[in-house]
């Protein structure tokens, strides 16, 4: 029996962009989504549940230096800005008892580039929605 058992914290968490860990990361949620539909025939009752089309969507959520920089280098790769670019996402959460859990979001591609800041913000912190082709978990 396990007693006391910690769970992941935001400080285990590190997020890779192009090889590199995401300094400036407030905060990363992404979700796997399928289509689904009754199949009916008579009754009442349904006769089964048919599956569709997966999606994969999420927001990044960075500090204005973090989004700078990588729309910097989108540009310097020869993109007009971070929209353009196709990347993967890795996301690893570890514990303090040592095990690593790893997700690797396949294929996103960035759907939007917000931009602001408010009276009294201490800092300017960027929600980044993003679209992607899979994610593969660890083995």
């Amino acid at each position: 029996m396990t007693i006391n058992q910690q769970e992941y914290a935001y400080g285990d968490v590190t997020v890779w962009l192009f090889g590199q860990p995401v300094a400036g990361l407030r905060g990363i949620d992404y979700k796997i989504t399928q289509t689904k539909e009754y199949v009916r025939g008579m009754g009442r009752a349904p006769r089964g549940i048919q599956h569709g089309e997966r999606a994969v969507e999420g927001t990044l959520t960075i500090l204005q230096s973090e989004f700078d920089a990588l729309n910097r280098s989108a540009r310097a790769s020869g993109y007009k800005d971070l929209l353009d670019v196709t990347f993967d996402i890795v996301v690893a959460y570890g514990s303090t008892n040592g095990v690593v859990t790893v997700d690797k979001i396949c294929g996103a591609s960035i759907k939007e580039l917000p931009k602001g800041m408010k009276t009294s913000d201490m800092f300017s912190e960027h929600a980044l929605p993003f679209m992607a082709l899979d994610v593969e978990y660890t083995k």
